[in-house]
């Protein structure tokens, strides 16, 4: 499915402590869906919660369209889940956009941004290769 638009519309953070949390845990919850105009509008939250009981939330909107979404939004109406291909689609979408816009979020309150970079690893010169 192709994400058509993607909108913030609430944002809350909240620090409990001053000292470093040792885990976080993100999740993207899907509230609603409806099917219009041949595309996918969903309401979702995206929350970090910190191991300190500090954390980040985030609602808002997004469409999506394509051949997968009148698909999609029949699975939301019979069991309030979106499955397969498409759910992956769009945790993803929501995920990545949210979680790039709450560093800021992350920075004012010092708190862990809900980030976590590629581990980089270097690769050893085969011997007798020279470069």
């Amino acid at each position: 499915m192709k994400l058509e638009f993607l909108d913030f519309e609430y944002a809350e953070a909240r620090k409990r402590s001053n000292t470093f949390a040792e885990s976080m845990n993100i999740n993207v919850d899907v509230t609603d869906a409806k099917f219009e105009d041949n595309s996918l509008s969903i309401v979702f939250n995206y929350t970090v919660a910190y191991s300190d009981q500090s954390y980040i939330r985030i609602s808002g909107k997004a469409r999506f369209s394509g051949p997968d979404a009148k698909e999609a939004f029949n699975e939301w109406d019979k069991t309030k889940r979106i499955t397969g291909t498409p759910g992956e689609q769009i945790v993803n979408a929501i995920n990545y956009s949210a979680s790039i816009n709450s560093i800021f979020i992350a920075r004012i309150f010092n708190l862990t941004p809900p980030i976590v970079p590629p581990t980089i690893i270097f690769k050893q010169k085969e011997k007798g290769r020279k470069g």
